[in-house]
């Protein structure tokens, strides 16, 4: 019986790893404020849990993160984009889009669709950041580059039909709490600047993985209850 609650609890750890796996598709589209102009950013209710605005532009624009059909999803009803209007005049971009917090582990995998307009002339930029300071929504603790799209910021470096990109966490020291953010960086961007257009992401993943000591455990735990069995 012990070793039959044991195995239980084991697999409910497991279980909780998964569970913090999710898809976006952003169906719903934003709703609210999602300029990111509020001090650590502007809470945005999605299927997937709540994400965090934060424009952190030198100047702030007219517009921050929104849903709109420049071009069709890649998936669904909805998209989430971004555009040169993230800051004003020529300046630099630097505009978050903050996931829910989850725990992190080796081996977690993020993945994304992104491209940006059909006929590119303004060249944009994107990077996929990760903070690992809790719930944090201070966009200066996203300290760590985990992708970066067109980082020369050319114009044939951001794909221009949806494209996925994906990255497999590595080099923690273990659990670790915090987000990862998508973060429009351009710099000479905005309405009057050399650079930044407009970039749609689409059919974001996150999969989380089972640490390892659960595993063992788990495992251990299910060859020790057959082999109670056998011997019943």
């Amino acid at each position: 019986m012990k070793r039959a609650l044991l195995l239980s609890m084991m697999v409910a750890s497991a279980a909780f790893s998964f569970a913090q796996s999710f898809n976006e598709g952003f169906d719903p589209g934003l709703t609210g404020n999602t300029n990111g102009n509020s001090p650590g950013g502007d809470a945005v209710v999605l299927p997937s849990g709540t994400w965090h605005a934060d424009n952190d532009s030198a100047f702030i624009g007219s517009t921050g993160w929104f849903t709109n059909t420049v071009f069709a999803p890649h998936a669904g009803s909805g998209q989430l984009n971004a555009n040169f209007n993230s800051t004003g005049g020529n300046s630099l971009i630097n505009n978050f889009f903050m996931s829910p917090v989850r725990t992190f582990n080796n081996g977690d995998v993020i993945s994304f669709y992104t491209r940006t307009v059909d006929a590119v002339q303004y060249p944009d930029r994107l990077f996929l950041k990760l903070s690992t300071n809790g719930a944090s929504t201070n966009s200066a603790d996203f300290t760590t580059t985990l992708l970066s799209v067109n980082p020369t910021l050319t114009t044939t470096g951001y794909p221009n039909v949806w494209t996925q990109y994906s990255v497999t966490l590595s080099g923690l020291g273990g659990p670790t709490s915090g987000r990862f953010a998508f973060n429009y960086n351009v710099s000479s961007g905005g309405p009057a600047g050399a650079n930044s257009d407009y970039i749609g992401i689409d059919t974001v993943s996150y999969s989380a993985v089972p640490e390892p000591a659960t595993m063992i455990a788990l495992g251990a735990g299910a060859l020790a209850l057959a082999r109670r069995r056998r011997k019943a």
